[in-house]
């Protein structure tokens, strides 16, 4: 007997050799075909390139990407949602600065020592519809803001908001 008879046949439990190509060929009888390994192949690589590129644009834009992060989630972004936005600043000072102004633009907002020493969080918080325009917009602002103080804005979150029952 040769090594290649003597090996055990692909099987699918107590019915016997698996058909096709799980039993190593494209038939009963024949090799699994090149051109389908090919194919097999393409596939494997478009879907790495296509997760690659949505990694990408995420990363590119992080408002788009936590909108789609809380839609998946379930939110109905139609809904007003308590958007909250964090500003870190490097003295309790500046972020009381920073508060000051931001209250005065309609946020509520509240100063408490960050986790690494030398950090002040400034909690900005708002009743807002999501939209991509408005938070897009906000990113500028708060940005500038934290940053004219020394400070960095480092994005926005929400709890989901589920849809309303219409029955």
């Amino acid at each position: 007997m040769s090594r290649a008879e003597s090996r055990w046949p692909a099987t699918n439990g107590a019915r016997g050799p698996l058909p096709g190509p799980l039993a190593g060929g494209a038939g009963a009888d024949g090799p699994m075909s090149l051109s389908f390994l090919v194919a097999l192949g393409l596939l494997g690589v478009y879907l790495m390139l296509r997760g690659r590129a949505r990694s990408q644009a995420a990363n590119a834009d992080p408002d788009l990407a936590t909108l789609a992060e809380l839609a998946r989630a379930g939110s109905d972004l139609a809904q007003l949602h308590e958007i909250e936005f964090f500003l870190y600043l490097p003295t309790q000072r500046a972020a009381a600065e920073v508060a000051a102004q931001l209250q005065s633009e309609g946020f509520t907002v509240k100063v408490e020592s960050g986790e690494t020493a030398g950090d002040w969080l400034c909690l900005a918080t708002r009743q807002m519809n999501p939209t991509l325009d408005e938070l897009q917009r906000l990113r500028r602002h708060l940005s500038a803001v934290a940053e004219s103080r020394d400070g960095a804005y480092d994005g926005w979150g929400a709890t989901v908001v589920e849809p309303e029952d219409t029955r």
